[in-house]
């Protein structure tokens, strides 16, 4: 196998080996094909989940940001809307055409760092990979925050290739600058990513401090802070102080170390995961090394915290399938060799197998190897066409435990629904006597009745509506309350989602 090798060696001088790849061109673009086919086929197929709707809600609500989370993902979606519709497709298609695009990105900071296989070979494995496929499908965070996490990255390598004295380009670190500002307004890990280019400055490109344009790019970066700090300082630093507790508190009883080992395995796929580890302990030369600290930045506090929350693992793979790809020989010299690519092959197409085992599973259909997260989300999605409908019919004010069911409400009933969850409560929630509540059987019930029971004159419920969809159930449960007798403040702090799922445990 022969390529078009761009290497950068340790001087930081850029040689290149003029050996093309027949039909590399072929191979990429058939890559790319495959990533669109399994991001938008049938995207469509299943109503809105929870994180999809509270985020659809927040870009009804435009602001500098969030409770939980900077503004990006808002402003991605209502551009997604603004364009495609107010549709299940419409929310999602601008999330897909990110995931492709982060496809792309991976070739290109492949070629550019390391190899041209090594970009084939990691941008094949986004392409296909379950995790990747779900981030692409439903809008959470990550896409959004991978595709320009890649696009800063590529900027900033190759403003490590300028090493002339002066030949620094001025555009070059504006763009690495506005791609930095736009990243840091996506989510907090953009913050350990902008940690791990500081270090490898400092270990690898200190040269670059002496630069006055480098400061351009640094200062146009910071200023991708202003909107989250300035709103934290105004909101009593509340999207700050949640995500320090979120990160450092368990949402599961019982977990452990073991525990979160084993429910990232089962979420990203034992495939992705080896692939991973295929990359790590590559650190020779300064592209590897920045490589290495992009994912460790990203990885470890994520896989040492509490929270347990694999999804947060998916943009930190990315460096080590990097890395994994250039393992890659440029020729099947030996057996060694052949070993090599037969075993890269074989667990390549092990994670194809999961990835489209997960969209099978996705449409309801059995299959045998597929993301965990696939029950999870066909039970969240399942019903909503119909409830909503049916809850539009209620009196009162809609009432969700959840802040995910209220904007769920929201969108398919198509009228306002509210909860005790922070971002609501800074929206607002009017004054009210009678509300229908709402929640799903993961919150006790006894709890919930015992607690409207002291919060209102009279109460009636739970009622029970099942809903069936792709061989998942839902069971929600409404009450019917009139006459809260509680001040507001305390009926809200009474009804914290948090709150009640801890003591349904």
């Amino acid at each position: 196998m022969k390529d078009d090798e761009h290497r950068v060696m340790d001087d930081g001088r850029r040689t290149t080996n003029r050996r093309i790849i027949p039909g590399h061109a072929a191979l990429l673009g058939g890559v790319l094909v495959v990533a669109g086919v399994l991001r938008f086929v049938g995207l469509d197929g299943l109503a809105l989940i929870g994180d999809e709707a509270y985020y659809w809600l927040w870009s009804r609500h435009l602001g500098w940001a969030y409770y939980d989370h900077p503004a990006g993902v808002a402003l991605l979606v209502r551009a997604s809307t603004a364009l495609g519709g107010q549709t299940e497709a419409g929310v999602r298609w601008l999330n897909a055409l990110l995931g492709v695009g982060s496809v792309l990105l991976t070739y290109l900071v492949g070629k550019q760092m390391l190899s041209r296989r090594a970009g084939l070979f990691a941008s094949l494995v986004v392409a296909v990979g379950a995790p990747y496929l779900v981030t692409s499908r439903f809008v959470y965070t990550d896409a959004l925050f991978l595709f320009l996490m890649l696009a800063n990255l590529c900027l900033f390598w190759r403003l490590m290739g300028q090493r002339a004295e002066g030949s620094l380009s001025l555009l070059g670190a504006v763009k690495f600058g506005v791609s930095l500002a736009l990243l840091f307004n996506t989510k907090y890990s953009a913050y350990l990513y902008a940690g791990a280019l500081v270090t490898a400055v400092l270990i690898d490109h200190r040269r670059l401090l002496a630069k006055r344009r480098s400061w351009v790019g640094i200062m146009i970066g910071a200023l991708g802070l202003v909107p989250v700090v300035a709103w934290n300082a105004v909101h009593d630093w509340a999207s700050f102080r949640w995500q320090l507790s979120h990160a450092t508190t368990s949402v599961a009883a019982g977990t452990s170390l073991l525990g979160n080992v084993y429910h990232s395995l089962a979420y990203l796929t034992w495939p992705c995961l080896v692939l991973g580890l295929a990359g790590v302990g590559r650190v020779r030369s300064p592209a590897e090394r920045l490589l290495t600290l992009v994912a460790l930045f990203l990885l470890l506090p994520v896989a040492l915290s509490p929270a347990n929350s694999p999804r947060n693992l998916v943009g930190g793979l990315v460096p080590l399938f990097l890395l994994a790809g250039a393992h890659l020989p440029s020729a099947l010299k030996g057996r060694a060799h052949r070993v090599t690519v037969a075993l890269l092959a074989a667990v390549v197409l092990a994670t194809a197998i999961y990835g489209q085992g997960t969209l099978v599973g996705l449409h309801g259909r059995a299959a045998w190897f597929h993301s965990s997260i696939v029950p999870a989300i066909l039970r969240d999605a399942a019903g909503w066409r119909h409830l909503g409908p049916v809850l539009r019919r209620y009196p009162g004010m809609l009432f969700a435990l959840d802040y995910s069911i209220a904007a769920q409400i929201q969108y398919y009933a198509g009228t306002p629904a509210y909860t005790s969850w922070g971002q609501y409560r800074i929206w607002g929630i009017p004054e009210f006597g009678d509300s229908t509540v709402v929640a799903l059987d993961y919150v006790s019930q006894d709890q919930v009745s015992a607690r409207l029971h002291e919060a209102f004159r009279r109460v009636a419920g739970p009622e029970r509506l099942l809903y069936a969809e792709r061989g998942a159930t839902k069971e929600v449960r409404i009450w019917q309350a009139e006459g809260l007798r509680l001040d507001q403040e305390a009926f809200l702090q009474r009804f914290d989602f948090l709150t009640l799922l801890d003591g349904s445990r």
